[in-house]
């Protein structure tokens, strides 16, 4: 759910724990509208071995890549690898990834068009659905991964060869209660949270066939497959994402009761090139003796480049016609004008099928620069008590959103955005190298991390390590910024007795005056248990707010 603009990584580094002492203030699922402002993109496994890997994704502009896909094990109905040399290639640079912009989730898919066939049979009994929920807890705590997204296809109506019965509508719902159960006991295991997804047909027939308000309560978002409306199994050309069927789609899912900040809408990365085709209005709705899927590379490398087609524009969206050819396929003007109408419609996001298909990040970016453009971060409420002080950090350039929709209010912030943020509130100086072994010397806080050690605003720890993975805590910040405050000749002199806190006492030796001036000063407060808890995490709502106060109360800025 996130932003347009490739924001820097130090924004991205930023994520959700914490909170301060504020009306209503808690960590977890409920601080953020459930599944707003996600920008959802699928990497299949089979991407790398054309030679799109995943350093080659486009993370800053995405808040959750799901991995397709897994399948169904139908002797153990449990999870197994496709492809397991290259899977677990796959993951690992996954992770890298990940560990390079925080912000990201990391899900695993299930099924998928030729893997659906076992989701039926694992989903009749309720044994089989607790193996199978079991099975997807345990894959996500061995491949170190956020989450599970089921793509079914279909229930009730199967596809592709797979089975389905009439009773997969309510055994679909069982199994998604199954799923978050299994992933509710591993969050308090593993003191992290999981999402569950889910990938759905854009059809009313679809709809039909499943709990629509049941399967909404259980899942983060539905992605709503918001194409193949035409395609090689079709009598005759059409186009692949319509935006009349695409916004009648999405309405079907309003109407059938699912929330709007549920949906996540899904755009195609590729297109359709019939051939040999007859009759129709300028290609559109005539025979055709063949035709194959085509991706939005392709598109610009061949056919924007051939002379014998022309081009046309339909229902908001391009196509090509010309020599018996007919080629259906997404620009960034069209995916712009669907990322739009997921903004109008207020939904929880956008997402894309599938990211090799758009090597360069083209049609990703212009998507998510129309949906953030619609209204600020859509996870931020008007009345929530941190929502003044996202937007003084942003307009003062201090932090940015993780996407261009999406502040990501509850994560929790790294290490490496520590001397980064107040080297932003210095203007950027730069300076030389830092001392800290840790730090790669072109890591995005490098500069920032030499710039505070040289400083005095950053010592690291005892053993010459910055950690810029490590999670920021609130006496960590208060000693940063008590260290910025005298480098700018701020008045120090306010203090507050920590031994009011009842841990008060476990600060250690370093944070002490820190804290008790952060305190004294206003900028840092007890929580609502009446704790100090300066070793707990500062989530991104809470870094915005100690900011704010900061600039305002103790370095007097507007």
């Amino acid at each position: 759910m996130k932003r347009w603009h490739r924001w820097t990584a130090a924004c991205c580094a930023l994520a959700l724990t914490a909170v301060l002492t504020a009306p209503g203030g808690r960590a977890g699922r409920e601080d953020t509208y459930a599944g707003t402002g996600e920008v959802v993109g699928y990497y299949a496994a089979w991407a790398s071995h054309s030679g799109f890997t995943p350093d080659r994704l486009p993370a800053e502009e995405l808040t959750q890549i799901n991995y397709a896909f897994a399948q169904i094990d139908p002797d153990t109905g449990g999870l197994a690898l496709e492809y397991e040399t290259r899977d677990r290639k796959n993951l690992e640079a996954l992770r890298a990834l990940r560990r390079e912009h925080p912000h990201l989730d990391l899900v695993i898919s299930v099924g998928g068009w030729s893997d659906s066939q076992y989701f039926s049979d694992v989903a009749a009994t309720a044994a089989g659905r607790e193996t199978f929920a079991a099975a997807c807890a345990a894959f996500l705590k061995t491949h170190d991964l956020d989450g599970v997204d089921l793509d079914w296809e279909y229930p009730v109506s199967g596809a592709s060869g797979s089975a389905g019965r009439p009773a997969d509508k309510g055994n679909f719902t069982l199994l998604l209660q199954a799923v978050r159960r299994a992933l509710d006991r591993l969050e308090r295991q593993e003191g992290r949270e999981y999402t569950l997804s889910v990938a759905g047909a854009a059809g009313t027939w679809y709809l039909r066939n499943i709990e629509p308000r049941a399967v909404a309560e259980m899942v983060d978002h539905i992605f709503i497959m918001g194409y193949d409306f035409a395609g090689p199994w079709s009598q005759r050309t059409g186009l692949n994402a319509p935006m009349s069927s695409i916004s009648s789609s999405v309405q079907a899912y309003l109407d059938s009761g699912v929330p709007a900040e549920k949906l996540v809408l899904g755009i195609p990365l590729y297109g359709y090139r019939y051939q040999g085709v007859s009759g129709g209005s300028q290609g559109v709705g005539g025979t055709f003796d063949s035709a194959a899927s085509v991706t939005w590379r392709w598109v610009k490398a061949n056919a924007l480049k051939d002379t014998s087609l022309s081009g046309f524009r339909r229902d908001q969206v391009p196509f090509l016609f010309g020599n018996r050819t007919f080629i259906s396929y997404e620009d960034p003007q069209s995916v712009a004008v669907k990322a739009s109408l997921a903004a109008e419609q207020s939904l929880g996001g956008i997402g894309f099928w599938e990211l090799s298909q758009d090597d360069d990040g083209e049609l990703v970016r212009a998507a998510a620069a129309a949906f953030g453009a619609a209204d600020g971060f859509r996870d931020v409420a008007a009345d929530a008590w941190y929502a003044s002080a996202v937007e003084y950090v942003r307009r003062r350039g201090l932090m940015q959103g993780v996407t261009a929709t999406a502040f990501r209010p509850a994560v929790s912030g790294s290490g490496g955005i520590r001397a980064a943020l107040l080297c932003r509130l210095a203007g950027s100086p730069q300076t030389g190298a830092c001392d800290f072994y840790d730090v790669p010397a072109g890591a995005y806080y490098a500069s920032a991390a030499a710039w505070a050690q040289a400083r005095g605003v950053v010592t690291g720890y005892g053993d010459g390590t910055f950690r810029p993975d490590g999670a920021v805590t609130r006496q960590q910040l208060a000693a940063m910024l008590y260290r910025y405050a005298r480098l700018q000749g701020a008045d120090l002199s306010a203090g507050a007795d920590l031994t009011a806190y009842p841990d008060g006492d476990t600060v250690p030796a370093y944070a002490r005056e820190a804290l008790s001036w952060a305190v004294g000063a206003g900028v840092l407060r007890g929580r609502a248990d009446g704790r100090l808890d300066g070793g707990g995490t500062a989530s991104r709502a809470e870094l915005a707010v100690l900011l704010q106060r900061f600039c305002q109360e103790v370095l007097e800025l507007e």
